[in-house]
């Protein structure tokens, strides 16, 4: 296999490029940034166009055309530094618009700087690499590509003074390559972590190369005496790619519902009967599935995959997760259930799509379990406080609600402890952790682990049947080197109702 390098070395151990206007900070540089750079560098020398054609019939010279050849290749797999969010300074600047107030200090406007700090070893270069497979690609433009890469003087903002080379690499090279390894997943959203990446579209020819051109052109034609300042158009044609390391995990896709009522206000349930609304929104996804199954699978998806009815003893049984999610967040937050979320394996994005479409909007129909007069409906949301204390990353995370050990314990510690490993690994919590268990959970206004009370009265949290002989506890996870894990997480024998769902504890002990 043979990979196309471009390597970019900064001349200082610090980065401040933003994802938006005001943060946050982005981490790694993108591709897309890097292409910028790169058509910079080479139109600064005058080498990108032939003559002074306009943007929409420009005649690319060599180097140019090298350019657009890279816009047309997959996301690369980019190799930084590690790395933390140094603090943010806001400066105060003189506003543009100074002839509307002409004193200058009643024109200030602020300005957020976030740098991004390089954790280097101590033989280790603050450098970024940018790595495509090229061993599908005839007639590679290493030369020119080289002569770009040279050109480049920034990456990030104008202070993040760099200079870049380029080469063809063996796959034993590209895997010496020294830092953090950030891979591009295709087909996957999430709020953060999308990085912007060149784009050519076959069909209009829309490319990213021409994009910028045009928007350049609107810059340098801004002004034109006796007439109104003309706006300067952005880079609008390029993609966004999520892109994971171990700095960044790839979380469980997960949409959000919540419950409201006809009215318009929300529906509250006793966290205790939560399992309630988990079944409810299992019975409706069975139902619309039913009716409208994805294309391509086979018979037995919906009573496997949606019900989640295992129908061998298969290791890799794959199903949906019905999660309500007590509310949480606030010191007044009454652990009411107003929200529930639905999550997928890793990889089943689509399939998540496509039952969220279909249940947005619907009204959940009443059990002989939770006797509702007026049930409520599925409003699903994108951003929501209460859910991003569930799927956040963090280094700590704690059960809202407890964990149903696959066994007994028989009240033995090492036995325990045993079930817990068991039930993480059988949740997919593939990362090295700490953990301590107890019958309360760190969330105060959460219920105990206990089935009974000391009076041998019913207490805690409602059970599916085929779960009341095993034991239940609340953990506490700490990832080892300090690994920030995104959720959802949700662990134990109760995974896909309700139970075992932990949420970030924000640094509490």
């Amino acid at each position: 296999m043979t990979f196309l390098v471009i390597t970019v070395r900064f001349l200082d151990d610090r980065y401040h490029g933003l994802l938006d206007r005001g943060g946050p900070a982005e981490w790694p540089p993108s591709p897309f940034r890097l292409f910028q750079a790169l058509v910079a560098g080479v139109a600064r020398r005058g080498e990108l166009v032939i003559g002074e054609d306009k943007p929409e019939n420009t005649n690319f010279t060599d180097i140019g055309k090298a350019i657009g050849w890279l816009q047309k290749l997959d996301p690369p797999v980019i190799i930084a530094p590690k790395s933390k969010t140094g603090q943010a300074i806001t400066r105060f600047v003189p506003n543009n618009d100074g002839d509307r107030k002409f004193d200058r200090q009643e024109r200030l406007t602020a300005k957020r700087t976030i740098p991004t700090l390089f954790l280097l070893d101590p033989h280790q270069k603050p450098e970024v690499n940018y790595i495509w497979d090229t061993s599908n690609q005839s007639d590679v433009p290493i030369e020119r590509i080289r002569d770009a890469a040279r050109s480049l003087t920034t990456l990030g903002w104008g202070i993040d003074m760099a200079f870049a080379d380029a080469r063809s690499a063996s796959q034993a090279e590209a895997e010496s390559l020294a830092g953090i390894r950030w891979h591009p997943k295709a087909g996957v959203w999430r709020d953060d972590g999308m990085l912007r990446t060149p784009a050519f579209d076959q069909e209009t020819k829309q490319c990213s190369l021409c994009d910028l051109r045009h928007c350049h052109e609107t810059a340098m034609n801004r002004i034109e005496h006796g007439k109104p300042l003309r706006t300067v158009d952005k880079p609008k044609v390029f993609d966004r790619v999520f892109y994971a390391s171990s700095e960044r995990l790839l979380p469980r896709p997960h949409v959000v519902f919540e419950l409201r009522r006809d009215d318009g206000s929300f529906f509250d349930y006793p966290q205790n009967r939560l399992i309630h609304i988990a079944g409810m929104v299992r019975h409706l996804a069975i139902a619309a599935m039913q009716k409208d199954p994805p294309e391509g699978v086979d018979a037995e998806w919906v009573n496997r995959y949606i019900a989640g009815h295992v129908c061998d003893d298969s290791a890799d049984h794959r199903q949906f997760s019905y999660l309500p999610l007590p509310s949480i967040g606030h010191q007044h937050a009454d652990q009411k259930v107003r929200r529930v979320m639905i999550a997928a394996p890793l990889g089943d994005d689509g399939f998540l799509r496509h039952l969220a479409m279909r249940l947005d909007g619907r009204q959940l129909k009443p059990t002989p379990e939770t006797k509702l007069d007026h049930p409520p409906t599925l409003v699903s949301v994108r951003q929501d406080k209460v859910a991003r204390s569930y799927t956040q990353s963090a280094n700590i995370w704690a059960s809202v609600t407890p964990v149903i050990l696959p066994g007994h314990d028989d009240h033995k510690p090492d036995k325990t402890r045993k079930l817990i490993e068991r039930a993480l690994e059988q949740s997919g919590i593939e990362h090295r952790c700490e953990f301590e268990w107890s019958a309360l959970s760190q969330f105060p206004k959460s219920l105990s682990a206990h089935k009974y009370d000391r009076e041998k009265r019913p207490t805690g949290y409602i059970r599916p049947d085929h779960l009341l002989s095993q034991t239940a506890v609340h953990l506490k996870l700490r990832f080892n080197d300090g690994v920030e894990v995104p959720g959802p997480l949700a662990v134990g024998a109760g995974r896909h109702c309700g139970l075992g769902v932990f949420a970030r504890m924000d640094g509490r002990e």
